[in-house]
């Protein structure tokens, strides 16, 4: 990566790494497993105050994906909009706040961040981010900024999905500028005008035949037709409803709308699932790469963090051949296994030591536990 310097490289592979490998992704364990003793403040200034640009890192990342037919991009992949919460504890942490959370119909003390992934039929990656603050900039004005950027970096994805949250006459207006096209669902009672008058969309499903289909084994019953939808203009407009199952008694329906007037059917139900791979995205990194496990009340400290955490997720999904870090990765995650089997096979002698002597004291016991764990 040419934005860093050579000592620059040295901490940016030890970060790296820690993503990958250590339990706690925070910066104090990442130097404790990582790096010699008494690193963790030169960790810290790496991220707070060393002079390396954040966006060139991104990027030279997004560079080096495609330069390998497995990530590369095309204008036949798609970009994800939407946006993730990170569950807080700090008031000083930045553009921390109280937000409401849909997933668990509740309200969270958190951060909110908007992203943008890219995917097709091969792979997946993030693309880029921005932090929501309240009280500041509307989400849907931080995705027409991603979109800009996407667009100045040359993404050439020539459809975007996203949620509800983002389907907005400004946003699609925006998209449709740069001659875009666009999937994403619509609330219940967006406006929909048929037979004449003017009805919720949810209303809509009582008037209409639908016809059903399978599914990947499951049915669904499906109608679609070119409708003028309110602060949308014209669109397509497919509604689905999944039958109930045992263990869910309620029907199970969506309501998506697009610009692509003349797709069919499957194409829109085939692209719509794709935005699962955002979720699948969030799970990953917040599970295995500290995605919020950042504590640093530094802005930008906090913002290198989750840049770098797309650098070690694109480095996976490149795999360890394709990569500068590649070596560094490869020993991280060897080692991470290397310690679960050793652990593993300490925990069985333990418990056959235990077993077969009854008549042994406590005392031994402990010997034998503090020997496990030198």
């Amino acid at each position: 990566m040419e934005c860093f310097s050579t000592r620059q490289k040295h901490h940016a592979k030890t970060y790296v790494r820690g993503l990958v490998a250590a339990s706690n992704k925070t910066v104090q364990e990442i130097s404790n497993h990582v790096l010699p003793a008494k690193s963790e403040r030169a960790l810290n200034k790496f991220l707070t105050e060393y002079n390396w640009d954040e966006d060139q890192l991104n990027k030279e990342r997004l560079a080096l994906l495609q330069q390998t037919n497995d990530t590369k991009w095309s204008s036949d992949g798609v970009v994800i909009i939407d946006d993730t919460f990170m569950n807080k504890t700090g008031e000083n942490i930045p553009n921390a706040g109280k937000f409401y959370d849909h997933t668990i119909r509740g309200y969270i003390w958190g951060q909110n961040l908007v992203y943008a992934l890219y995917a097709d039929e091969k792979t997946t990656y993030p693309l880029g981010f921005r932090l929501y603050e309240k009280d500041a900039q509307r989400r849907v004005e931080l995705a027409i900024e991603l979109v800009d950027e996407l667009i100045e970096i040359g993404v050439p994805a020539d459809t975007y999905l996203f949620n509800m949250s983002y389907c907005s006459q400004e946003f699609v207006t925006h998209l449709e500028t740069y001659g875009k096209e666009w999937v994403s669902a619509v609330k219940s009672d967006a406006r929909v005008f048929y037979g004449g008058d003017r009805i919720r969309v949810d209303a809509l499903v009582e008037r209409i035949d639908t016809v059903p289909r399978t599914i990947d084994g499951e049915t669904y019953h499906i109608w679609t037709q070119k409708r003028e939808v309110s602060r949308l203009g014209e669109v397509k407009l497919l509604i689905t409803t999944k039958e109930a199952s045992d263990e869910d008694d309620e029907l199970s329906v969506k309501y998506v709308v697009s610009n692509k007037i003349d797709a069919p059917a499957s194409h829109f139900i085939a692209l719509y699932a794709m935005r699962w791979r955002v979720e699948t995205f969030f799970r990953d990194t917040k599970q295995d790469l500290g995605f919020g496990d950042c504590e640093l009340r530094h802005a930008a400290g906090a913002s290198r963090h989750w840049h770098l955490l797309m650098l070690a997720y694109s480095l996976l999904k490149l795999g360890t051949a394709h990569s500068a870090l590649g070596t560094v990765l490869e020993r991280a995650i060897s080692l991470r296994n290397d310690i679960k089997r050793s652990f593993r096979e300490s925990v069985e002698k333990l418990l056959s030591w235990a077993l077969n002597s009854q008549s042994r004291s406590t005392d031994e016991l402990m010997h034998q536990i503090e020997g496990m764990f030198v």
